[in-house]
């Protein structure tokens, strides 16, 4: 009588261990260059929303200075030209004691209405959301404030920063410093 041995179809003990040992390794690479650029995305999307809160700011206070006697137009965002036509401004600029620019960031959220019948927003809530924290905590200084410190007597939104104290991948900088 002859045996006869049937090898069955599938991996050994061995092999199943050096596929998984190798997928390990192939992970422990892959994830800090993922890391990296979902960091380096963050930091993309901070620059874009520092980019348009200030552009708000900005837009803001020129049509706040082209509602006053003397004031100088600018260009602004959100369709709004003030120097083709300087008597684009504000229709009637709330009393908040704040000067030329915004009270909070929220006010450049709020639709404006202005001299010629439009209303605007310069901002949506969206474009208020840190990045980097992900909540709407931006640390605001007023024109009054010292540049050199974070903290600010809160009369108005001159400058945003970042809340965020984590170092950016430059290794030099500091998110809040941006």
């Amino acid at each position: 009588m002859i045996s006869v041995r049937h090898r069955s179809h599938g991996f050994t003990l061995a092999e199943l261990i050096t596929v998984i040992a190798i997928i390990g390794i192939l992970a422990a690479v892959a994830m800090p260059l993922a890391s990296f650029g979902l960091r380096r995305e963050k930091e993309i999307e901070l620059r874009e929303a520092l980019r348009r809160i200030t552009g708000a700011i900005d837009t803001y206070h020129q049509l706040r200075i082209a509602g006053n006697p003397g004031g100088a137009g600018g260009v602004g965002v959100g369709g709004v030209n003030t120097q083709a036509n300087p008597m684009v401004a504000i229709k009637k600029p709330p009393d908040l004691g704040q000067g030329e620019y915004p009270k909070t960031l929220d006010e450049l959220v709020k639709p404006i209405e202005l001299n010629n019948g439009k209303k605007i927003r310069l901002l949506r809530e969206r474009d208020l959301i840190d990045p980097m924290t992900g909540k709407n905590d931006w640390i605001t200084l007023s024109d009054t404030d010292d540049p050199d410190t974070s903290s600010s007597d809160e009369n108005n939104v001159f400058e945003v920063h970042c809340p965020s104290q984590a170092l950016a991948l430059d290794g030099k900088t500091h998110y809040n410093e941006w």
